[in-house]
C-alpha cells in the first residue's frame, strides 16, 4: 500500500506534489536532499526544452554548436576513427535516434546506405539536407572542407533549427551571423597562407580535398579511385605527375589504411602526411591542414 500524506495516498503523485504536501517535513536527513532534487528536476525540465539534433560527422557537430549554442543537444553517429565509407551504426545508436527532433544530412556513404532505417526509427524526426543547392564535384561528399560551402550548410542548419524551435529563431540567426564572420576571417587567413602556391598540386591518397583545393586555387590528384587502390597504369601516371611537379608529400587520412600510400611515397622519395577531414574542431583543423600543405609545397 502506498504512503499517505495528510490522509491522501502518495501513489502516482509527482515529486513536486509530495514536497507541497509535506512528505519530507520533520525528516531532516531527507530534507537535505531537497535542494539536490530540485536541481535535478530543473535540469530535466531544461533538457526537455532543448532541441535534440543528430548528425553524421564530427565537423557537423561543430557547425550545429556554433549556431544552436545552449539550445541544442547533439548525437554524432560516426565514432572517432571510424571510416565513413564503411561504418555501420550499432543497434543502440539507432535506438538513440528516437530522441532526435532533427537530423542534418550530408550524404556520406554510410549515411546514404542507412538513411531509410534512420527515418524508420523515428518518423517524426525532421531530416534536412544541408548539401541541397551545392555544386558537387562528381560524387564527392566532402563539402564540409570548403569554408564557402560551410556557410551554405550553416544557413540550412539555422533554418532547420528555427523550424523545430521557432522560439529560438532570433538566437539562431544571430549565431549564424557570428559564425559567418568567423568563417570569413578563417578564409582570409587560409588564402593569405596559400597565395603563393596557387596552381600547385596536392597529391592525396583518398580524394577528399577537392572542394578545399577548388576554393583555394590548388589541384587535387588522387591515388585512390572510387574506393579502389590504383592499378599499374594509374600508379605510373601518379609517379610521373609527382616527379614532374616536384611533389614530396602524399596526403592521407587517419581513417584509412595508409600502407599503400607509404609504398608510393617511397617510390617518389617522399613521405606520407596525415591530415584529418573528420576532426571536430573544424576551424583549427583547417588551419593545421593549411600549415601542413605550406610545409610540403614550400620545400
Amino acid at each position: 500500500m502506498g504512503k499517505t500524506v495528510n490522509g491522501e495516498s502518495t501513489e502516482g503523485i509527482g515529486f513536486s506534489v509530495l514536497l507541497r504536501k509535506g512528505l519530507f517535513r520533520g525528516h531532516w536527513k531527507a530534507s537535505l536532499l531537497i535542494p539536490v532534487l530540485f536541481f535535478f528536476l530543473h535540469s530535466q525540465s531544461y533538457a526537455g526544452s532543448m532541441v535534440h539534433v543528430a548528425v553524421s560527422l564530427p565537423p557537423q557537430a561543430y557547425f550545429v554548436r556554433q549556431i544552436g549554442g545552449q539550445r541544442v543537444t547533439l548525437q554524432v553517429l560516426l565514432p572517432p576513427g571510424a571510416n565513413p565509407a564503411t561504418y555501420a551504426p550499432k543497434p543502440g545508436e539507432l535506438a538513440s535516434l528516437l530522441k532526435a527532433d532533427i537530423y542534418f544530412r550530408i550524404h556520406v556513404p554510410f549515411e546514404d546506405a542507412w538513411m531509410k532505417r534512420f527515418r524508420a526509427v523515428n518518423r517524426k524526426m525532421l531530416v534536412i539536407d544541408t548539401t541541397e543547392g551545392i555544386e558537387k564535384i562528381g560524387k564527392d561528399p566532402h563539402v564540409w572542407l570548403s569554408p564557402a560551402l560551410v556557410k551554405h550548410q550553416a544557413r540550412q542548419i539555422a533554418k532547420g533549427l528555427s523550424q523545430v524551435d521557432p522560439a529560438g529563431k532570433r538566437d539562431y540567426m544571430a549565431n549564424l551571423d557570428r559564425f559567418n564572420r568567423s568563417i570569413d576571417k578563417l578564409t582570409r587567413t587560409i588564402e593569405k597562407r596559400l597565395r603563393s602556391f596557387k596552381g600547385r598540386t596536392l597529391l592525396v591518397y583518398h580524394p577528399c580535398w577537392g572542394y578545399f583545393a577548388r576554393e583555394f586555387g590548388l589541384k587535387q590528384v588522387a591515388i585512390e579511385h572510387e574506393g579502389k587502390p590504383p592499378g599499374a597504369a594509374l600508379l605510373a601516371k601518379v609517379i610521373r605527375v609527382a616527379q614532374r611537379d616536384r611533389i614530396h608529400c602524399i596526403f592521407a587520412q587517419p581513417q584509412f589504411d595508409s600502407r599503400s600510400a607509404q609504398i608510393i611515397a617511397r617510390q617518389i622519395h617522399g613521405r606520407v602526411v596525415l591530415i584529418d577531414p573528420m576532426a571536430e574542431d573544424w576551424a583549427k583543423n583547417l588551419l593545421r591542414v593549411t600549415d601542413k600543405i605550406v610545409d610540403c609545397l614550400g620545400r
